[in-house]
């Protein structure tokens, strides 16, 4: 019974996408989408093996031509059915082919009078497939552990540098491929020979058609039909000249002849003993570049999908389907494979938005594989090689014309600079050579960063402890004498020079009073690192040689322990003081400057003067009072609290309260603290919601509670008492927005 219920509920959900896919409204976009895609990567895959075999290898481009198509038959299948996108087309990519292309170059080079054809070619053939399961294992391993995050954000300079180099090296696979000579300097003169001219000629003739035709004409069918009509237009050409097929097989125009057999053909275990592993353990430079690149090259290809699709991708399911991929692809002696950018587009503008478009991707492979590889002979090289050259003048164009206009000049240089590096000396050299200069780039633009978010100072700004007249009188002459930092990221060897110049510029300028408390927060500091501590240190000796209180806030544990080891903090100094915040260490240098002025001593009679400055005369706040109910609160005392916001207004007779905002992660944000003769619960009172949450009494407070009932009563039997109350609670409310806008000023 229990699995006749999990059967009804379970087969309708495994059963109704199949149903779908099969739909004709799905289906046939599949088929053909999957279709023409296919026809596609198969000649892609033939001019990736007429790359990799060229030169002394190109006697095995049969053998090449049966690894690349089984590549991109394995990969695309594996990939429509794990991806994470149903029509997502994956196929060996030029770019690692490239790096492959010189892999193989150099083993059979080094191998050539030391090893047989034979062991060559199996050389060859177990470090690719080396290379396809290293690379599978490394991406499926970031995918299951769940690392796509951390390896999504790459510098946009190495990216395009990345791009040139492979359109650079696509380039002159081209030529590689059409005079098997590759484009060097020292190649040269024969390339500018009547005979070699003539062949790249031609295929620079053909590669022109297919950018103008791709160019004007955005239908899915335009690259599969132009490059048939160009094949068309070869063999016309030949029958008019009255060229024979053997003839132009001579002439290099027609791939040779490829020997019997399969074009697959997988390595077996007895194979092994041939490879020469030692030219295989040379290669290991090349092998890491290929995964850097496949790596690269699928982080690049899922944003740009994700881009055009408008549908977020999990890029950890991704590395792993695309790991699986090449390791199947390895396993069969193939090469690793990625995901497909501009198929995968071409997919779904036709609507092949199914699982079944991946498949049907891998049927022209299969059948290039099952028909075998005599007709693959009479496949033209000026085809072959204008596919390489157009993928490469794209990617160029893309990248050294556009990106003139696109890039700033420092990043189109770096393009340019890693462009030459990949030409020059590798593909790993240039993409190191990339990291390397954008690292330095960003550290000197971040040195040149205001690494202090606020430079400020005490006659402009406040603490948030009430004022009266005469002392906010005092701190606003007084007031430049506080010399404020409030530091922002990372502090290390660029921005600490830096920091250290903002202190002695203001310690030395004469123009302004004195510096007597240099305050430094610590707030939005992420990070020091040891030329910071010594910078720190620096301002410590400053601070001692002229007298200035040092005073550091938000400064975490793990920082005053780093600054303490390395001279940057003394604690035990009598003129190095820490506070939790910035708020209350500002409060302490005002309370200094006003002690120094005899402002701090509390008089006992200040709500009194304050309520005769309110009502003018002594008899009328003699009858308010009566309004009023005295209460004391011990120190510690909450008076409002978020529970109980309370109704009543409070004067402040004696005594000290602080006004409190609760965050999130339990700590407290002091908004106001008010002394005797200030006024509490304004908002509350009038119903409100307040900006605090609660307000607790510093030290033993009596305070004055004014009630709704009360006030109530005023109204009847005193009502100018209370059109004046009312009007003065306006001045508050007023007065503190104005404050509030001056610190935004400020902080501005």
């Amino acid at each position: 019974m229990t699995q006749q219920l999990v059967w009804r509920r379970y087969f309708p959900q495994l059963l109704d996408p199949l149903r779908a896919a099969f739909h004709p409204q799905q289906l046939i976009p599949s088929v053909t989408a999957g279709l023409v895609t296919g026809i596609i990567g198969v000649i892609r895959a033939i001019s990736y093996a007429a790359l990799i075999f060229s030169g002394s290898l190109s006697v095995y481009l049969s053998t090449g031509i049966g690894m690349t198509v089984f590549s991109a038959a394995v990969v695309s299948a594996v990939v429509a059915l794990t991806s994470a996108l149903p029509g997502m087309i994956a196929t060996p990519l030029a770019a690692p082919t490239a790096i492959l292309a010189i892999m193989a170059g150099s083993i059979a080079q080094g191998l050539q009078n030391q090893a047989s054809p034979g062991e060559i070619l199996i050389t060859v053939t177990v470090a690719i497939a080396l290379t396809s399961f290293f690379t599978g294992s490394c991406l499926f391993t970031l995918g299951q552990l769940k690392l796509g995050d951390a390896i999504r954000f790459i510098p946009y300079p190495v990216v395009g540098g990345f791009m040139a180099g492979t359109g650079w090296l696509l380039v002159s696979g081209f030529f590689q491929v059409t005079t098997d000579f590759s484009l060097s300097f020292y190649a040269l003169s024969q390339l500018l020979t009547p005979h070699c001219v003539l062949h790249w000629g031609v295929g620079l003739i053909f590669t022109l058609i297919l950018l103008f035709m791709s160019h004007r004409f955005n239908h899915y069918l335009v690259m599969p039909g132009t490059l048939i009509s160009l094949i068309g237009v070869f063999y016309l050409v030949l029958f008019c000249t009255q060229t024979s097929i053997y003839q132009a097989r001579v002439e290099g125009w027609l791939l040779a002849k490829f020997p019997q057999g399969g074009l697959w053909q997988p390595l077996g275990f007895s194979s092994l003993a041939q490879v020469q592993w030692s030219v295989i353990f040379s290669q290991l430079g090349g092998m890491i570049t290929v995964m850097l690149i496949s790596l690269l090259s699928l982080v690049l290809s899922n944003s740009g999908i994700e881009l055009v699709v408008g549908q977020d991708i999990q890029l950890n399911r991704e590395l792993k389907a695309i790991g699986l991929a090449s390791l199947a692809s390895g396993f069969g002696s193939g090469m690793v494979g990625n995901q497909a950018l501009p198929s995968t587009l071409l997919v779904h503008e036709i609507g092949g938005h199914s699982r079944l478009t991946g498949l049907f991707t891998a049927v022209p492979a299969l059948a290039v594989l099952s028909l075998g590889s005599a007709f693959l002979s009479y496949f033209p090289k000026p085809i072959l090689g204008c596919l390489l050259l157009y993928l490469g003048l794209s990617l160029l164009i893309q990248w050294l014309y556009h990106g003139w206009f696109k890039l700033p000049w420092v990043d189109y240089a770096i393009v340019w600079i890693i462009l030459v590096t990949i030409g020059s000396f590798g593909f790993l050299q240039g993409i190191l050579v990339g990291f390397i200069l954008t690292v330095i780039l960003f550290m000197y633009q971040y040195s040149h960063v205001d690494v202090a978010k606020e430079v400020l100072s005490g006659d402009t700004t406040r603490s948030n402890v009430e004022r009266n007249g005469e002392e906010l009188s005092i701190l606003k002459a007084k007031g430049q004498g506080i010399f404020i930092l409030a530091l922002q990221g990372f502090l290390f060897f660029g921005t600490a020079t830096y920091l250290l110049n903002q202190v002695k510029s203001r310690v030395e300028n004469s123009q302004s009073l004195p510096v007597q408390y240099l305050i430094i927060d610590f707030g939005r500091v992420t990070g020091i690192d040891s030329s910071a501590v010594l910078s720190c240190s620096k301002i410590l000796r400053i601070a001692q040689n002229y007298q200035i209180q040092l005073v550091f806030t938000n400064i975490s544990p793990a920082f005053q322990e780093q600054l303490t080891k390395g001279g940057g903090l003394k604690k035990e100094a009598a003129f190095c003081h820490i506070f939790p915040d910035l708020d209350r260490g500002l409060e302490w240098c005002e309370t200094q400057i006003l002690d120094q002025m005899g402002c701090c001593r509390s008089s006992g009679d200040e709500l009194e003067q304050h309520l005769i400055t309110l009502f003018g005369q002594k008899q009328r706040v003699e009858r308010f009072m009566g309004y009023l109910q005295p209460q004391l609160f011990p120190a510690q005392t909450f008076i409002y609290t978020q529970q109980d916001p309370g109704d009543a207004l409070y004067f402040i007779g004696q005594g000290q309260v602080s006004v409190l905002l609760e965050l999130p992660d339990g700590q407290t944000k002091r908004l106001q603290t008010a002394k005797a003769g200030n006024l509490l619960g304004e908002m509350r009172f009038y119903g409100k919601n307040p900006l605090s949450t609660s307000v607790v009494a510093d030290t033993d407070c009596q305070l004055y509670r004014l009630s709704q009932d009360a006030l109530s009563q005023m109204r009847q039997e005193s009502p100018e008492l209370a059109e004046q109350l009312g009007g003065y609670i306006i001045r508050l409310l007023c007065d503190s927005l104005a404050r509030r806008e001056q610190q935004l000023k400020v902080m501005l």
